[in-house]
Parts: C-alpha cells; structure tokens; sequence
C-alpha cells in the first residue's frame, strides 16, 4: 500500500495539549509532512477547554517537534504550522461543535476531505464528545470519518461495554480505530512477519520444543508527569491490557492464508490466552511499586500522587495458551517503570537438551524489540580437547528498520486516513484481553495484596526473582 495521502483531511485532536500529545503526536505528523507523506491540503486543529489562541497553539506544537528531533529545518516547521489552528471550547457544548464545523468547512479545499477525530481525553468526557461530533455537524455523513481511540478504552470489562455501547450507538463499526500504539512498531509487526517469512522459525515454535516464553517491557523513566492518568490506571491496565497481551498473540496467532482475516486471527489467539483455574492469584502475579533510589523520587514522591497511593508501577504475571502448539508452555510477562534499562523484548527458552552438555546451559532464543533491537540465537558449542566440555555460541543480528520507517503513531494515521483497519484492535480482542485480566486485577485491587517495592533504577522487587524460582526458572 502506498502510505502517502493524496486526499486531504483535517486530523481534529481532543486533548490537545495533554502528553500524548506533545511527545507523540506533532512530532509523528511533523516527521510525516518532512518525508512528504501527506497532502498539499490538510488541517491539524487542536480542541480543548484551554484558553489559547492559534499562535500561541503553534508554539505548542513547535516546541513538541523541537524536543523530539533536536535540530529542524525551520523553514519546514513554518511550512507545517500553517495548517495547524485552535479551537477553544466545551466537550458539553453543540455550539462549539458547530464552530468548530464551520471552520472545518473553511479550511477545508476539498468537500470530500477526511476527517479524524483522535480521544486524547479522560472517558469521563467520551460521551459529550461523540455526542457533539455529531450533533455539531463535525460527523456529517458527507465527509469520511474516523474515531480514534488510545488504548485503554476503558478501566475493566464493564466500563469497556459501556464505551463500545456509546461508540455504536453514534458511529459505524468501520468508523471506529481503536490504537495501540505498539502495533504502529515496526519491530512489533515483526513478531509476526518473522514467523511468516521463516518457515523454520515457525517449525521451531511448538510445545513439544520449548519449556517457557518471557516477555518483558522494562522502562527507566518514571510517570513523567503523568500522575493524573497513571494514578487511575497503573502499568497492569497501562501495559500487560494491551501492548503485551498483542505481543503474545503476534507470537502465537495461526498464519494467515489468503483471503483470510489478519485481525480475527490475531484475535483467536488473543482468546485462547488463559488463566489456570486451579491456581491461586498470589501463583499468576505481583505486583511493585518504585522508591526512591540514588537518583531518582520513589512513586509517593512524584507531583500529583497521593502519598499511600497502591497504584502498581510493576507486575509480573502468568498465563497460558489454548492453542494447540503452545498447549502447556507458561508466558511470563513482565513490565514495570524506573529499572535498570528500556528494554522490549520476547525470550523463548527451549528445553533442555536430552544427552549431558558439561558447561552448557538451554538454547534460547531472543527477539529484542526495544533497547538494543537485535535477534540472538543462543547455541552450544564444544571446547577445544577429548572431552567433550560446551560454551555458548551467540548468533545474533540488529533489528532495525531498514527501508520505509516511520514512527508508529504516524504509521497508523496514515493507515487510518487511508481506511485501513488491520492493525487496529478490534472490539472482541479488548473484550477478550479485559475478561482475561479483570480476576487478577480485582486480586491486585485488594488491600491485602502486597504491594512490593523496589528502589528506582533497580531491576525490581527482588520478591519477582523469588516468585519465579518457586516454577524453577529466572528471568533472562
């Protein structure tokens, strides 16, 4: 697929000034305007409560692409800015809705134009927003439109229904893109592509070959200012709900033949993911939270959090698969904020080798995604003498993007404008992943559950390490 636009759109973004935002979200369409993706013909509007004009909005925007790429040709950034404006108003109010219309209509060269409205918003406010999109004449029937919505959509499986309810109830299914931002990640993608373009890859993923799977997601950075959300949210919700969970289907999903659908494969596998039911919660997760370390705050310390907040900022967890090739193989999944180093990576160990290998230890195989991206073959191989004695032997390659590289945020703005659906969650995965994980949240909700903490820059609760020897394994 070609991914330019040659239509023009208007990308309308609720939460304009919010995170998302500033970090993601300028600096993708401002990288995706340098490499001359887009039209000669767009608008990107900014709507949000807070009092700003359109210069000042640009300054925004400017200083967001600033910080992400260092240097910038200036006389593009101008360029660029041009199509930015701002619109300030109420999510309650149709008649900023309609304000915000009339300037759409404006703005816009081409009667046919696309529009996105992306949710960068609390879902406290979804209802007024998808109210007023079409009661202020933003979703006209004219106009091909989007929904964006950031993962978590929703808090549990409840809250869930009642937003895909809402959603429904004022757009069409194929006007609905639910984003997980890490299936914008090349590397990601390459989890399944791997196994699609390897057929001895894919012949050497089954159970009768390997004893677990480890998928970790490790950050050293904090909450960055992000108390208000992560305070509600917490890394279960923030990164095993979604962004993990998509990994372990990418790895275990059927390949797909021709004619067949990409996404309901992804969403089978995401389905057959399960929780022993004989098992206690204490043996599928636990959780930690950050101290303070030698250079950085602990969790309570951080602005805007309460200081005997139980909000997690790391869990490791348990799970299996009821697809028939992965059929009794433990997934640990594991992910947490201020350790040692960023770092996204799947690890498969295979079983342990029949005859005596003296000084070797299991093969492994590691499909590092974040961090020092590379895939690592981890073999044996004998020393030098009579007797046979082994070593390791590592063959390893890095995985990186080569080619047509975009950043994932703006990878899937163009898929969105373009209609494209495939990497975006369908309503049943997120259903599914939320059935999946509500028991244990409900566990880690518990005022009895521990709480483990850990000092920031570590490798986290050493009570992780424990957890994980009661199987007889460590972690990578």
């Amino acid at each position: 697929m070609d991914l330019s636009v040659s239509e023009s759109f208007s990308f309308i973004l609720f939460g304009a000034s919010g995170h998302l935002a500033t970090l993601k979200l300028y600096p993708a369409l401002y990288t995706l305007a340098l490499k001359k993706r887009l039209p000669e013909n767009f608008s990107i509007v900014g709507y949000a409560r807070t009092a700003m004009d359109d210069d000042s909005f640009r300054k925004l925007v400017h200083d967001s692409i600033l910080r992400d790429h260092g240097e910038v040709n200036e006389a593009k950034v101008k360029n660029f800015l041009e199509h930015v404006h701002y619109i300030q108003g109420q999510y309650e109010s149709a008649e900023d809705f309609k304000r915000l219309a009339k300037a759409l209509d404006e703005w816009e060269r081409d009667p046919k134009a696309v529009r996105l409205a992306y949710l960068s918003i609390p879902p406290t406010v979804f209802t007024a927003v998808l109210k007023n999109l079409r009661a202020g004449g933003v979703h006209d029937g004219k106009h091909p439109f989007r929904c964006i919505i950031e993962k978590p959509v929703g808090h549990d499986s409840k809250s869930f229904a009642e937003i895909r309810e809402e959603l429904l109830s004022h757009f069409k299914d194929e006007e609905i893109y639910l984003l997980d931002h890490y299936l914008g990640k090349e590397a990601v993608r390459n989890i399944y592509y791997l196994r699609h373009a390897n057929p001895i890859l894919e012949r050497m993923l089954k159970h009768t070959l390997i004893q677990h799977v480890e998928v970790t997601a490790s950050e050293a950075a904090g909450i960055e200012g992000r108390a208000g959300y992560f305070e509600h949210t917490g890394t279960f919700r923030d990164m095993i709900q979604s962004h993990l969970l998509e990994m372990c289907a990418l790895l275990t999903m059927q390949l797909i033949e021709e004619g067949e659908s990409f996404r309901e494969s992804r969403q089978r596998a995401l389905e057959q993911l399960y929780l022993p039911s004989d098992a206690k919660p204490d043996d599928l997760i636990l959780q930690g939270q950050y101290a303070k370390g030698v250079s950085a705050p602990g969790y309570t310390e951080e602005q805007g959090v309460s200081k005997t907040s139980r909000t997690n900022t790391f869990v490791a967890m348990k799970l299996f698969s009821h697809a028939q090739r992965w059929e009794g193989i433990p997934f640990y999944l594991r992910s947490g904020k201020r350790l040692t180093k960023k770092e996204t990576r799947i690890s498969i160990q295979f079983q342990m080798p029949k005859l005596s290998t003296p000084g070797g230890t299991p093969n492994r195989l590691d499909i590092i995604l974040q961090g020092e991206a590379g895939m690592r073959l981890h073999l044996q191989t004998k020393l030098g003498g009579s007797t046979p004695q082994f070593r390791p032997l590592i063959m390893e390659d890095p995985l990186v993007c080569m080619g047509d590289c975009l950043p994932e945020h703006g990878l899937l703005l163009l898929e969105a404008i373009h209609g494209n659906h495939q990497w975006f969650l369908r309503f049943n995965e997120v259903r599914a992943a939320w059935i999946l994980l509500d028991p244990l949240q409900e566990h880690l909700d518990g005022k009895k559950t521990p709480l483990h903490l850990y000092p920031a820059g570590s490798g986290g609760p050493k009570e992780a390490d424990a957890w994980m020897k009661k199987d007889g394994r460590t972690w990578f």
